[in-house]
């Protein structure tokens, strides 16, 4: 099944907020990746038959994803380099088809839902089982991550 999205729509203007929304971040004390090569994230996406929205490609491609020592705030936000891993590791899209993990806060995972006909960001409990637990965030990743800025 392809979870495919192009960025369009809602998620247009959302792209050019990325780059405000990382200024924010970093006048707060939050430390980029590094950015990540286009490849990288298409290989990613292949991997897992999965097109990211517009604007969370935006942030992986500026920002690849972020560090994980930034302040408590954005520690959530996986870098790229372990979306791979992380996702193979505690299974998200084989336990919850569908979902692809895109950062934690203790045992609260962050993915992008594609099972509808736009993708939102929702949470889950690391150790859930059943699709109940699943809650919506926003509907985009920019409103998600605004919300998550001090």
């Amino acid at each position: 099944m392809n979870l495919f999205y192009r960025g369009v729509g809602r998620y247009a203007g959302g792209v050019s907020r990325v780059d405000d929304l990382m200024k924010r971040m970093r006048e707060r004390g939050w430390k980029p990746g590094g950015p990540a090569g286009e490849d990288e994230v298409a290989r990613i996406e292949r991997e897992f038959d999965v097109t990211f929205p517009a604007d969370y490609r935006a942030f992986l491609v500026a920002a690849g994803g972020g560090d994980t020592t930034a302040p408590e705030a954005f520690t959530g936000l996986l870098p790229v380099k372990i979306l791979s891993l992380f996702n193979r590791s505690y299974r998200i899209p084989w336990n919850f088809p569908g979902l692809f993990a895109i950062g934690n806060d203790g045992f609260l995972v962050y993915v992008i839902d594609f099972r509808g006909s736009s993708p939102v960001i929702a949470s889950i409990g690391m150790s859930s089982s059943v699709w109940e637990d699943v809650v919506t965030e926003t509907d985009t990743f920019v409103e998600w991550l605004e919300r998550r800025i001090p």
